[in-house]
Parts: structure tokens; sequence; C-alpha cells
């Protein structure tokens, strides 16, 4: 390990966008990090254009199959725990961070004297609008909230995971992101595990652009229907997330649940039968999902 703080990046089947993450890492104003590709078996040429970085402080690590964002996080975060390093900045592979974006980051750390365990960027879309996928959740403690503002810190519960700073000294606590959820709300499961480890916030003086193609967020009544299938995983996963939290947040997912059923019956504009399936699917595999939280622990220096 050269440095104290590691990028990891998690690609799949996207160079094009990778290219663009790679050059804006390459580009920061803080350059004491080391880059972590963690490549979910692409088969679109990653590996060949990622040769030219591998030197120096960029490192490339092929999972060698998709075991989607969760997954890769849950990778990455490991490797980064055996490799020693103090701090993890995790984001993916469409995530173009602007050039002060760490520096931001960094110098808040050393603001709240390491007292967090982790900080946010606030996420763009393209267009300079806020993106909608990746808003966080506010602390609603409302001494929580102002006592930090004036330094362009506002506490949060959860974020996602387009630029995370996770200390790592709580992430050996609390485990690591649980690559069973494969997609959708393993960022959230994970950053409600450390939050409540110890506080949270997003620094709105760090800025990245996720380069989505549309800023909208994970409805299925409106998602397009080639990503039907994947709101499987929404549901599936924000079950057992309901479930952790206790018969209160549960009857809240059912409400939604029921909720987003009729809103798909009325508002969907096509594929309606699918949709409802899904759903379905994935509210009754929530009712038995239970993977176990994995922790690891940093290489002892020899």
């Amino acid at each position: 390990m050269k440095n104290e703080v590691c990028t990891i990046v998690v690609t799949y089947n996207r160079k094009e966008l990778l290219k663009e993450n790679i050059q804006a890492l390459l580009a920061q104003t803080y350059n004491s990090f080391d880059i972590l590709i963690i490549d979910n078996g692409s088969t679109d040429g990653t590996k060949d254009y990622i040769n030219q970085y591998v030197k120096n402080n960029v490192y490339y690590y092929n999972t060698s199959k998709n075991l989607g964002g969760a997954g890769g996080f849950n990778y990455g975060i490991k490797k980064a725990l055996e490799n020693n390093y103090k701090y993890a900045w995790i984001m993916d592979d469409d995530t173009i961070p602007t050039e002060g974006a760490l520096e931001s980051l960094v110098n808040k750390k050393e603001i709240l004297n390491n007292n967090f365990s982790y900080l946010c960027s606030l996420v763009k879309f393209t267009d300079g609008s806020l993106c909608k996928m990746n808003i966080p959740k506010i602390n609603r403690k409302w001494l929580d909230y102002y006592q930090n503002i004036e330094k362009g810190l506002i506490s949060i519960q959860t974020c996602s995971f387009v630029s995370c700073y996770i200390n790592l000294e709580y992430a050996k606590k609390v485990g690591l992101p649980i690559k069973e959820f494969f997609i959708y709300g393993d960022d959230v499961e994970y950053t409600k595990r450390l939050s409540k480890c110890k506080n949270a916030f997003i620094d709105i003086n760090s800025i990245v652009y996720h380069k989505m193609k549309t800023n909208t967020n994970t409805d299925i009544v409106h998602v397009e229907k080639e990503r039907i299938d994947r709101s499987y995983y929404t549901y599936r996963n924000r079950f057992y997330i309901a479930k952790q939290d206790g018969t209160k947040e549960v009857f809240k997912y059912l409400l939604r649940y029921f909720y987003m059923k009729v809103k798909i019956v009325f508002r969907a504009k096509e594929k309606k039968f699918k949709r409802l399936w899904i759903i379905t699917k994935g509210f009754w595999a929530g009712i038995f999902f239970d993977p176990k939280i994995e922790k690891t622990e940093e290489k002892k220096d020899k």
C-alpha cells in the first residue's frame, strides 16, 4: 500500500464511461490515493484498456463474473481492508468527479478530526440538477443537522455508493456490503449500518456528476421496459431492510408495496402485467431473504 486512501470503482461492460471516470480521477487536485478497478467480468475490452494504467497507483481486479454492484463493492472494500487502507472512496463507473471532489472530502475529514463513518459528495445529473437517484437521507435530529452546516457538512443517515468516502475503521466494525443484494438497496443498507455506528455527513462542496441516461429514480411504474426485471431486487432487498428496522418499517413497506401495485395499474404505460409480476415476485422473495453480513480484517504487517 502506497497511500492511506484508495478509490474503488466497480465496472461492468461500460468501457467508455470507465474511460471518463479514470480521466477524472487522474485529474484530482488531491492525488495521494490508489485506484482499485473492480471489473465484474466485462467482455467489452475493459481489461485491455485498463492495462495501460496498471502501474504505480492503479490496480485491476477481475471478479470473472458479474457480481452486481453489491458484489463488486463487497469485493472492493474487502481488498481495501486486506491491504491496510484507511479510507475508501467508492463509486460506479459512470461517476465523474469534479477536480476538487476528493480534496474537499479529505479536508472535511480533517475538520471532523476523523470523527465520522463516511462522507458523501453532492451528486448532480449531467445538466447540473440534483441527481434524483442519489439524494441522501438527511438526519432529522435538528441539532445534528445544523451543528456542522457552516462547515459545508450536513448530517445524514444513508446515501448512495456514487462517491461515498468511507472511514474503514468503521467498516471493520460493521462488516461488508451484502453481496447477495446484487443491485439496489445495498448502498442504503450499508450506509445505514455505518451511520448507526458513527455520524455520517454529506459534503456539499464535494461535487460529482452521475452520467445516467435520464435523471430518474428506480420507480417500477416508469422504469424503461428493458430494466423492469431489475425491480425484483429493489422489492426483495427493501423488504430485508424493513425487517431489520422493525415492525413499523415493515408496515410502511407493505403500504408502499400495495400502493405501487395500484399505481402500476393506473399509470404504467406498457408492460403492466410484467411490472405487477416482478414486484410480486420481489415481495415474496423478500419474506425469506436473509443473507448474512460478512466481516473481514486487515492483514497484519509482518
